[in-house]
């Protein structure tokens, strides 16, 4: 081989190699330019799917956040609700034996007889709890009734007070714990459910 082909053929190995290496070069900014393409796309994708969790998580907070309210609302009417339901039937009951021990009250008694004597014209039969007639009967000597009256105790130990008309048959006044609680409690209720909801509103 002369030196004039070694130089060729030296000089041919070397543009072949050069070529490679600019080639490979070439396609290495291709490969990389590429890649960045892909992660730009990628990376816009994933802000893109990033807002749209972002905005679901921040829907899903305020749904969550509305119902919650709403539900604490309505747990709270409930709550009045059944608050006032309580305190009004505790009321009730409290009532029920106040009322009753009225009629085991001398004044009550003389106050309620002094009241329905000028309602009854006639002589009057009244009848009252029997633990109460002593006290009546001493009650009922002290005042100048123009008509006569004729004091017996119940036949059971219900608290009220019974009076007839002994002229008039079938004139009857009758008034029980139950009729002063059921009339005074109508009263109270009314008010107390006022007040309870003005101030519920307020």
């Amino acid at each position: 081989m002369t030196d004039n082909t070694k130089e060729n053929l030296e000089g041919i190995v070397s543009k072949l190699k050069e070529k490679g290496i600019n080639a490979g070069e070439s396609e290495k900014q291709r490969i990389i330019e590429e890649a960045k393409k892909q992660a730009e796309v990628i990376i816009a994708e994933a802000e893109l799917l990033r807002k749209n969790i972002l905005n679901d998580a921040k829907m899903k907070a305020e749904q969550v956040e509305g119902n919650s309210r709403k539900a604490i609302a309505q747990a709270s009417r409930d709550m009045v609700e059944a608050t006032k339901i309580s305190i009004l039937q505790h009321l009730k009951s409290v009532f029920g034996k106040q009322c009753e021990a009225l009629f085991t009250q001398e004044q009550f008694l003389q106050e309620l007889v002094k009241s329905v004597v000028s309602i009854i014209s006639g002589n009057k039969t009244v009848a009252v709890p029997q633990d109460t007639i002593k006290a009546m009967e001493s009650y009922l000597l002290k005042q100048l009734f123009s008509e006569q009256i004729v004091l017996k105790p119940l036949g059971d130990s219900s608290a009220k007070i019974i009076m007839d008309s002994t002229d008039k048959k079938g004139v009857q006044f009758v008034l029980s714990a139950q009729d002063v609680e059921e009339a005074l409690f109508s009263l109270l209720n009314k008010d107390l459910v006022e007040r309870i909801t003005n101030n519920q509103e307020e």
